[in-house]
């Protein structure tokens, strides 16, 4: 029997999926813009374990776009919020808090689970593209462990997502420069026709913030929602995975699928 809480999400899935989310867990590592709106979205569709891990606490210029910033919870733990929002919808949701946030240090012990969890079955990685040694050490141990991770990067008024299967190269072969940061035009291959040069140019110089808004963070929040509930319906190989990725521009009404190397796949039409 399904809960009345989550009972409108029949029809979308069936009871037997709901089953089975309900034993899923979820490591959502970052819950800031899209990272946070990830697990409230999760949560509502029914999820039964979730590890919610970040360091950071909620500042003013977080307002424009991440879902547990308010007046009333400035200063205050990015994790202890988005956790007591989760609960909120779902009482008996088995919630873990990493308060120190994914580092290598602690890598293992999170994804083993714990504290009534049981061990991580999907990886959402949405660390501050600062966090590059955070990011390397959980695709490493993901990759280690079979675990899919995904990440989905907000950027403007749209997004990309990667999924990485086990199989797939380390992160750090990918998407790290030599310098440490993030290589962005790599791992967000396509730009908004709106967003303005000088603001690019200095966050790809890792001088300034990627540009991005709400409409971003619940566009790579819901692309990365879709995809997890793929890998649980369906398993974790029907995920658009690496070398393939998926872009979304909402503003630009662009829709995009397509691999490194390769020209792009066409978006799929209704049946």
């Amino acid at each position: 029997m399904v809960e009345p809480r989550f009972e409108r999400n029949l029809g979308v899935i069936g009871p037997d999926v709901m089953q089975r989310l309900a034993r899923t867990h979820v490591l959502v590592a970052g819950v800031g813009g899209a990272g946070g709106q990830c697990a409230v979205d999760l949560v509502r569709l029914g999820l039964g374990c979730l590890t919610l891990a970040d360091f950071d606490t909620y500042e003013r210029h977080n307002m424009n776009r991440q879902v547990g910033c308010f007046e009333s919870t400035l200063g205050q733990s990015k994790v202890e919020v988005v956790g007591r929002m989760c609960l909120d919808i779902h009482p008996s949701l088995r919630l873990r808090r990493v308060m120190e946030g994914v580092t290598a240090a602690n890598v293992e012990t999170v994804l083993d689970g714990g504290e009534g969890l049981p061990p991580v079955d999907y990886v959402v990685e949405v660390i501050d593209i600062a966090g590059g040694s955070a990011k390397q050490a959980l695709h490493r141990a993901c990759r280690a462990r079979g675990i899919p991770a995904m990440t989905g990067l907000m950027l403007g008024f749209g997004a990309a997502l990667h999924v990485f299967q086990p199989d797939a190269p380390l992160y750090e072969e990918l998407y790290i420069l030599p310098d440490g940061r993030v290589d962005l035009p790599a791992i967000i291959p396509h730009l908004g026709s709106y967003l303005l040069q000088d603001a690019m140019e200095s966050c790809y110089a890792g001088r300034g913030h990627a540009p991005t808004c709400v409409v971003g963070a619940t566009t790579a929040a819901g692309m990365m929602v879709s995809e997890l509930m793929r890998g649980v319906m369906l398993g974790a190989r029907a995920m658009v995975s690496w070398p393939e990725y998926l872009y979304v521009d909402l503003f630009d009404h662009r829709y995009v699928r397509a691999a490194a190397g390769r020209t792009s796949v066409p978006a799929r039409q209704p049946a």
